[in-house]
């Protein structure tokens, strides 16, 4: 916790005094590595340890008794973040006259509508009529695979019209603190719901985990403009890299629940 605070502390005073290119601030960035890297191992290993506990709590099992309900409750709550999300997203598009940020936030509310549809089709029940889930999951993938081709011409749009987007005084710490949150979530719902028998649920998940990647995208726009240098070619590259890795991811598991949803639907 010292290591961590510490680092922490240190990128503070680097990027306060505006020591990007100093000696001491790769002394940072590498500390900040490494005291991530253990706070990882640590809260991994603190996971496991009260994993059993808290199975054994009444707290536990009022929740696996109503945990369908919850589920549509925390779903609908994510949905309300990401709906006033987007249309931040959209009002700074206008704002800054950016037609790449207003690309970005329709495609944004347009995840919306699809995570809106699939909590108005959890019943009472999941992973019962899995005939009708498998297909919401297939149209889901189809729909993603689609919206996958308007996300690669909004990253060509970035690169090509070289982006900036500056955000007044600490909304950017604000907006990469939400942005990390969405990431995180998606990324710990996707392995948490990995073995669950709902492809309604597995649908939803991959939709969270499209939000926080395409978020990430408008986060390094902003985190580079704000923190890096002049050099456009630097910007260029780092845009390129990550849009290319989430489209990459975004195509593979798109074409993965077509896939998966049509073999399961072949055997129903």
């Amino acid at each position: 916790m010292v290591l961590f605070n510490v680092a922490f502390g240190l990128l503070i005073y680097v990027f306060s005094f505006h020591l990007e290119n100093t000696p001491l601030a790769y002394v940072s960035y590498l500390l900040s590595t490494y005291a991530l890297i253990i706070f990882c191992i640590w809260f991994f290993k603190i996971c496991q340890f009260s994993n059993n506990a808290i199975k054994k709590s009444k707290h536990y099992n009022l929740y696996k008794k109503h945990e369908l309900l919850i589920t549509k409750i925390f779903l609908a709550l994510s949905l309300f973040l990401n709906f006033v999300y987007g249309i931040f997203k959209l009002g700074t598009g206008i704002y800054y006259m950016s037609w790449w940020f207003i690309t970005f936030a329709v495609y944004y509310l347009i995840l919306c509508l699809m995570k809106l549809s699939i909590i108005k089709d959890i019943k009472n029940e999941v992973g019962i009529d899995l005939k009708s889930e498998y297909k919401k999951l297939r149209l889901t993938g189809i729909t993603l695979l689609f919206l996958n081709l308007i996300l690669t011409g909004m990253i060509v749009l970035i690169i090509k019209q070289n982006q900036e987007i500056n955000y007044a005084g600490f909304i950017i710490y604000i907006v990469a603190l939400y942005d990390f949150y969405l990431i995180i979530s998606a990324i710990i719902n996707v392995i948490k719901y990995r073995k669950n028998h709902s492809p309604l649920l597995a649908s939803s998940k991959c939709i969270n985990l499209t939000v926080a990647m395409v978020s990430m995208i408008s986060l390094e726009v902003a985190m580079v403009s704000e923190f890096g240098t002049n050099d456009s070619e630097f910007k260029i590259l780092m845009t390129s890299i990550m849009g290319f890795i989430v489209c990459l991811i975004n195509t593979v598991m798109s074409i993965y629940m077509i896939i998966s949803a049509n073999k399961k639907l072949k055997n129903i």
